[in-house]
């Protein structure tokens, strides 16, 4: 989940405001209740997608050498 989810989860069960889901959400960071986690498949998709196009470039630069 990210954290305008969270805060809407937040807002939904707790009937609040914005500003209180923020310090909500902020109050559990703090206190480890949420930790923040990479997306780790959408880093590697990411690199791969970029290797892709990196060694597309790289082709064309050596076919045209």
């Amino acid at each position: 989940m990210n954290k305008e989810d969270i805060k809407n989860r937040i807002k939904k069960q707790l009937d609040c405001d914005d500003d209180t889901a923020e310090r909500i959400f902020g109050q559990a960071l703090e206190d480890e209740v949420i930790k923040i986690r990479l997306n780790w498949n959408f880093i590697i998709g990411l690199i791969i997608y970029l290797m892709v196009i990196v060694t597309g470039i790289w082709a064309i630069w050596r076919h045209t050498a």
